[in-house]
């Protein structure tokens, strides 16, 4: 399958008259960076491990702007993906089905999946945007918010209407994007927006499941925080069982990362685009994580541990669709 143009191919490549084939290895830069990445999260656990305590006494502030930020807006990394996979996947129904009235009730369903993405987007930017703006009111710290689920604190006219205008617009922007795309372009972006909406529906259910099984306290659901009590504290390797909390690991950290899976549906050959959408892919899940150990919604354990998990499945997704994150353009012999 050919990834974009003449250059690159999903399992081999030709440029020009030069026919050279490949097996698709994950790179030397990638191996590096992995390996890094998995370091920095092997020491942030073992600091976790013991100091989990002390480093929430010493950065907790639930004022924190750069907390609330990320959490009222870091939180929809996997709707966003969802979002764009839907999208993907309507309009390659639209191109390639023939039955006009088959293509119009599946392109429909892919949009309104897509518009139900939307829906839980708005709902938990709005619902933590909205009980911010309420604490702020009532004179309490800001980032008090309930960290578990959306509420209800919104109009919800408020929430269709935005989520009919952005469905509406980036539909078009969509439909636009991948009428200009070759159909082996076509074929590349179907694969990655499957695996994508699996992707998310792994990572959730995983990272949720362990929640239930772990029955983990919140530091700011301890005793005290400030009087160094923490009371209700468990080590992170300690199975509570489902008891309605729900600290380890942290949901907020593993959407923030799914944010990096968006540059597999950057063109093969759009090399700057693919480096700039992986940086901000990571930045997103490493900066979540540190704000919800700011605001005090989670452990350092917490949020390491998601990391981990969340960044290999999308590694892993990447070696499945055999896509780099940076795609190096082949030499010539």
């Amino acid at each position: 399958m050919q990834l974009t143009g003449d250059t690159f191919q999903h399992n081999d490549f030709q440029i020009g008259n030069h026919d050279q084939q490949r097996t698709f290895r994950t790179t030397q830069a990638e191996k590096q960076v992995v390996l890094g990445l998995l370091g920095l999260g092997a020491l942030s656990l073992l600091v976790a491990t013991f100091f989990d305590k002390n480093v929430t006494q010493a950065v907790m502030n639930q004022n924190s702007i750069f907390g609330n930020i990320f959490q009222n807006y870091a939180d929809q990394g996997a709707q966003v993906v969802t979002f764009t996979a839907a999208e993907v996947i309507a309009w390659f129904i639209w191109r390639r089905v023939n039955d006009v009235v088959l293509k119009y009730i599946m392109t429909a369903g892919m949009i309104v999946l897509a518009f139900n993405q939307m829906l839980s987007l708005l709902q938990d930017a709005l619902s933590y945007t909205f009980s911010m703006l309420n604490n702020i009111q009532k004179g309490v710290p800001m980032g008090i918010a309930n960290n578990t689920a959306a509420v209800q604190n919104y109009p919800e006219t408020l929430r269709w209407g935005l989520a009919i205008v952005f469905t509406f617009i980036l539909s078009l922007l969509f439909a636009n994007w991948l009428n200009k795309k070759s159909d082996e372009d076509m074929n590349y972006l179907i694969v990655v927006a499957v695996v994508g909406i699996a992707t998310v529906f792994i990572a959730q259910t995983m990272i949720g499941e362990m929640k239930t099984l772990w029955g983990r306290f919140r530091p700011y659901e301890m005793t005290t925080v400030s009087g160094h009590a923490f009371s209700e504290f468990t080590p992170w390797y300690h199975m509570n069982g489902a008891n309605g909390h729900n600290s380890f690991p942290s949901g907020h950290t593993m959407s923030g990362w799914l944010f990096l899976y968006l540059a597999l549906f950057v063109p093969r050959t759009n090399i700057s685009a693919q480096k700039q959408m992986t940086i901000f892919g990571i930045a997103m899940g490493i900066l979540t994580g540190l704000s919800r150990v700011r605001i005090g919604a989670h452990w350092l354990s917490d949020v390491t541990v998601s990391s981990i998990l969340t960044g290999l499945l999308i590694f892993a997704a990447s070696r499945l669709i055999s896509a780099h994150f940076v795609e190096s353009k082949p030499t010539l012999s």
